[in-house]
């Protein structure tokens, strides 16, 4: 078998709203256009007020209309497109996980192999929820196929479960990999963040950086909640709003740091990015950060920790230093994390499943 063989059922959310997820369902399916693999879809996209605005609350009848959306989508093209494969991406959300299981239910009853993708720190999702962990459990023991972002969701799907699964990154696209060495200024002018720019994205930790290091100048690109649009920030911190993907691309060609203290993480599309430019990273141990600059590609600091960032930024102020994270990041993304990479290992997944 092939890969102009396989019928894929992909359940994953598209734009709008744009996201992590939604990003990469939007590459798995340009790409599977251009590649000849024959590819479905269920958005299963939030709705509502949600998908207007970030850190909006759920609400219930919301939910509820999208199950029954999604699950009606589901079952039509299964009758109609009789996928071989169904590729369920999860956020782990505390209801999603229920409609995910309801999926993951109907695809095992029409005999179809099943991969469910957690796209999360698993842990940092369900721990704190006895019904989120009871239906962990339950779709990662109906699963064929376990994928994971980083290594700790690897170790605590097994703790919590006892279920096999395979680390899986998230990938980039060619065109967005530097394909030269990046110049790498003498100095720290510009320190870059890219993301939901909200208090568990370490937005607060980034304001009293920028404080005490009024010579350089950080800009923080991405939608701003509510809360963080109000507070006090110093002259030398801009919020840009959200930004194109060219333009994400210049703000990452100009910065001399990426500075990405989050509290939580799967595995970091804006992370990604930012090594696929050749930017030194500054990042927390969470989710795949480390996985992803293994302590080479940039300094890990302490979650929360606004002094840890500040002495970092200084620790990495020698632009030799910078010069070599900056090499290996490009090297490390265009090895490891590029989308013709990841797309094939993906489909190797399908078939040998398929193989079984």
């Amino acid at each position: 078998m092939n890969q102009n063989d396989l019928r894929i059922l992909l359940v994953s959310p598209l734009p709008p709203p744009a996201g992590g997820i939604a990003s990469w369902t939007q590459q798995y399916i340009d790409w599977s256009e251009k590649n000849n693999l024959n590819v479905e879809i269920i958005n299963t996209a939030v709705i509502g007020k949600r998908a207007e605005r970030i850190n909006q609350k759920t609400k219930i009848l919301d939910e509820i209309k999208r199950t029954k959306d999604i699950i009606k989508d589901l079952k039509t093209k299964m009758n109609k497109f009789k996928p071989q494969i169904i590729h369920l991406n999860t956020p782990c959300g505390k209801l999603g996980i229920i409609r995910d299981y309801l999926c993951a239910q109907i695809a095992k009853r029409n005999a179809v192999k099943l991969i469910v993708h957690y796209r999360c720190n698993i842990e940092d999702q369900v721990n704190q929820s006895v019904i989120s962990r009871f239906f962990l459990k339950r779709l990662s023991k109906i699963a064929d196929l376990n994928l994971v972002l980083n290594s700790s969701s690897n170790q605590y799907l097994m703790k919590e479960t006892q279920s096999n699964s395979i680390i899986t990154a998230n990938f980039i696209s060619e065109n967005f990999v530097l394909d030269k060495n990046k110049e790498i200024s003498t100095d720290i002018k510009i320190i870059s963040f890219i993301g939901h720019v909200q208090r568990t994205k370490g937005i607060l930790e980034i304001v009293d950086a920028a404080k005490h290091l009024p010579d350089i100048t950080f800009k923080v690109a991405g939608p701003v909640s509510n809360d963080i649009s109000e507070i006090d920030k110093p002259s030398n911190l801009i919020f840009l709003g959200s930004l194109s993907k060219q333009d994400v691309k210049n703000l990452l060609q100009e910065s001399d740091v990426f500075l990405f203290p989050s509290y939580t993480e799967g595995f970091a599309n804006a992370l990604l990015e930012a090594m696929a430019m050749g930017v030194p990273i500054i990042t927390t141990p969470v989710g795949a950060n480390v996985d992803m600059i293994e302590s080479i590609g940039g300094l890990v600091v302490e979650v929360g920790n606004s002094k840890s960032i500040i002495d970092a930024i200084k620790n990495i102020k020698n632009s030799n230093v910078r010069s070599i994270m900056s090499t290996w990041n490009i090297n490390k993304v265009r090895n490891e994390y590029t989308i013709e990479k990841v797309m094939k290992k993906l489909i190797l997944y399908y078939i040998n499943e398929l193989s079984k």
